[in-house]
């Protein structure tokens, strides 16, 4: 989809005094009134007077799915909750991608054969969790029956509260307590030793709490009704101290609550915009963040799979896994240091002409390094230029003889300015052409751009992609081709706020860098990740201010995600059971 279709919910930014009107605060024209939000909206060649959406007049969460435990996230949990080192929710089936995130509600469905491995995923944690049963529950076992039946409600009430992240009912604590009875009578009628049978309730009641709903989804029902609706008269509920804590934990850590918001919870100190962006900030300079950002960046770019790129080895016998694993640690390392450690802005993410690698990456990319450990490398400005001229980046977007203009301007049309673009047609079938000795490839890559069938939407990717030519299909840069032909590493932006002819890599990221649409794509990505689905038209003013907040911050990553924990879609939610 091109511009004319992107305009449907991305028009281009509109100036009107200090407002700002952003390729993310375009609803659908219907829902304008809803919002308090009023104007014209033109067809991306001409700005029409539009009045900024009145953000203040009315609270609009949008939906909130029920979101499951992602296979990281129960990792990162269960670590917190019961120590438990490694990664063995890794068993179960990869979670289905959804707008290009592996945490996307709509995608978290439970089969019954997943409902079974989640089973035996609960017996395999409750094991390597429950060596030391007593150390565990802090009950002992030559204690009398009743006093060990009472100490282990204790222990039920205070673990269900983290497992849960809310206290328990009474009745649940009934219930596990059942568990933990039932448990010990039929191991006990075995005639076990009395650990042993101690040991047997206790990894039931573990096992009980791990399959639970409760403990495997981040159940959201709200506390209390605003004294207002929406405009289809949908109820908007505040979500409680306690569901606030597990939402700031999970987008921003991937884990259950510390101690610390587990004690704001308690003492319903998370009701405020100004108490969520205390704990917001804390959590930010926790090592935790650091993986959080990590997840985000690696699934919006999918760098991971050059983990699996062949290359042809007569070509580029240097290539090798161990060389892509290598790569995928540069983008991390780059990343979180760019975030957490240097300038913490979008334009150093896509301009900044340094990277990090051990001395046999560096020697890939033809500079020297000391040694085996990652270490800063800087290029001259023309050879870097950010996240774009990652090697992980290129050499997963390229071919295993070539490189691929399509690839690698697709990248950019979908990652950065948020387009969808229409598959080929079904019958249409595309086969790069092989290397020439007599062409460059930017030659032979012209057949299909001319193709009728294929110049829609090879107009919006081709002249990006070119503008990669100086990185070769394993990321490396180079001045000709691999038959000598010189290249021509010109290109130019189509339908977009920063239209326009560059030369190279550097020159295109440098526009990208200063385009709102990009920065809006952007916050717009981390939207998507951190609620688990993708924008509505009732989350026109959530995205707005975080937007703002981007733009004053000087696109700073850290008071972005801040300012997403302020929006009405965080901080809220629709009473009615089709937001769940």
């Amino acid at each position: 989809m091109g511009r004319a279709s992107r305009l449907q919910l991305f028009p281009k930014r509109l100036s009107r005094g200090a407002g700002l009107w952003s390729p993310l605060f375009a609803p659908v024209v219907l829902a304008l009134s809803v919002q308090g939000c009023v104007g014209d909206i033109g067809d991306g060649e001409e700005t029409q007077a539009v009045v900024e959406p009145l953000c203040n007049s009315q609270i609009s969460p949008g939906k909130s799915p029920i979101r499951r435990l992602t296979r990281p996230e129960y990792n990162n949990t269960v670590r917190d909750l019961l120590g438990v080192v490694g990664e063995p929710a890794n068993e179960l089936p990869a979670e289905e991608e959804a707008l290009g995130f592996a945490n996307n509600a709509a995608a978290l469905n439970v089969s019954p054969l997943l409902a079974e491995k989640y089973m035996t995923l609960a017996e395999t944690v409750s094991q390597m969790a429950n060596s030391d049963p007593e150390a565990l529950t802090s009950c002992s076992v030559t204690t009398t029956s009743e006093e060990q039946r009472v100490c282990i409600r204790s222990f039920i009430a205070s673990f269900g509260k983290k497992a849960f992240r809310r206290p328990l009912t009474e009745e649940e604590v009934a219930r596990f307590d059942e568990v933990f009875g039932a448990a010990s009578e039929v191991y006990a009628d075995a005639e076990n030793p009395e650990e042993t049978v101690f040991r047997e309730g206790v990894g039931m009641v573990l096992e009980a709490f791990l399959q639970s709903p409760d403990f495997l989804y981040r159940v959201e029902l709200g506390e209390g009704v605003l004294p207002f609706a929406t405009a289809e008269g949908v109820e908007i509920v505040p979500l409680n101290s306690w569901e606030m804590a597990s939402r700031l934990s999970f987008f921003l850590w991937g884990s259950m609550p510390d101690d610390e918001l587990f004690a704001q919870a308690e003492a319903d100190q998370l009701t405020t915009k100004e108490q969520v962006a205390t704990q917001a900030r804390r959590m930010l300079a926790d090592p935790r963040a650091r993986d959080a950002v990590a997840t985000f960046h690696q699934q919006w770019l999918d760098y991971d799979r050059v983990n699996n790129v062949t290359k042809d080895p007569e070509l580029f016998p240097e290539w090798s896994p161990a060389i892509g694993a290598l790569m995928r640690e540069e983008m991390m390392t780059f990343v979180d240091h760019v975030v957490f450690d240097g300038p913490g802005d979008f334009g150093t993410l896509l301009t900044a002409n340094y990277t990090f690698a051990n001395g046999e990456l560096a020697g890939l990319y033809g500079v020297t390094s000391s040694g085996d450990g990652f270490e800063r490398i800087d290029f001259g400005a023309e050879q870097h230029s950010g996240l774009l001229s990652m090697g992980a980046i290129l050499a997963y977007n390229a071919h295993t003889n070539q490189t691929s203009p399509i690839h690698r301007g697709k990248l950019v049309r979908e990652a950065f300015l948020c387009d969808t673009l229409a598959p080929p047609p079904p019958d249409l079938v595309f086969e790069a052409p092989e290397p020439s000795l007599d062409a460059t490839t930017r030659e032979r890559f012209a057949e299909h751009s001319s193709n009728p069938a294929c110049s829609a939407c090879h107009r919006l990717m081709d002249p990006l992609g070119f503008g990669f030519e100086n990185f070769d299909s394993l990321g490396r840069y180079r001045t000709t081709e691999n038959n000598g032909l010189p290249i021509d590493a010109s290109g130019a932006i189509v339908d977009s706020d920063v239209d326009g002819t560059f030369v190279g890599l550097r020159e295109l990221s440098e526009r990208l860098a200063t385009s709102e649409e990009v920065k809006a794509c952007y916050a717009t990505m981390w939207f998507r990740f951190a609620y688990g689905r993708g924008e509505t038209a009732e989350d026109v003013c959530s995205l707005s201010n975080a937007h703002r907040a981007f733009e004053s911050s000087g696109g700073n990553v850290r008071e972005l995600l801040v300012a997403l924990t302020q929006s009405d879609a965080f901080l809220y939610r629709l009473a009615n059971s089709e937001a769940k």
